[in-house]
């Protein structure tokens, strides 16, 4: 017992002194962003779309959350086809049809590979 005490009272405070060590890189402690704040999405607005005997518009509207650029895609049931592209921003879409369902996805880049985020538009009469 006479050898604890004095071990003890070596070890505690060193042990209490590494652990409130701040970090030589801080930065590696703080996550980069939050899942929230880097969500991609993608909207249309009107949705859904008045078309009548014409045509209707939407307008498509993206972002991948992180800042970089991406493209969007639009399919009617057949292979897709390229949309639009670029940072953050939003395209009409002067095309809608009555009675079709239109899916735009957000794909990551350039590389029409990850999609990160889809949204389906529907022209009605």
């Amino acid at each position: 017992m006479k050898r604890f005490i004095p071990t003890a009272a070596f070890l505690l405070p060193l042990f209490f002194f590494a652990a409130c060590n701040p970090s030589k890189k801080p930065e590696a402690n703080v996550p980069s962003a939050s899942p929230a704040a880097s969500a991609a999405t993608i909207t249309a607005s009107p949705n859904p779309v008045t078309a009548g005997e014409g045509a209707g518009t939407t307008t498509i509207t993206w972002d991948t959350g992180d800042g970089t650029a991406g493209q969007v895609y639009v399919s009617v049931g057949a292979p897709e086809s390229i949309f639009a592209g670029g940072p953050p921003g939003s395209a009409a879409a002067p095309w809608i049809q009555a009675g079709k369902t239109y899916e735009f996805r957000l794909y990551a880049g350039t590389e029409h590979a990850t999609v990160l985020a889809k949204t389906q538009v529907t022209g009605q009469k």
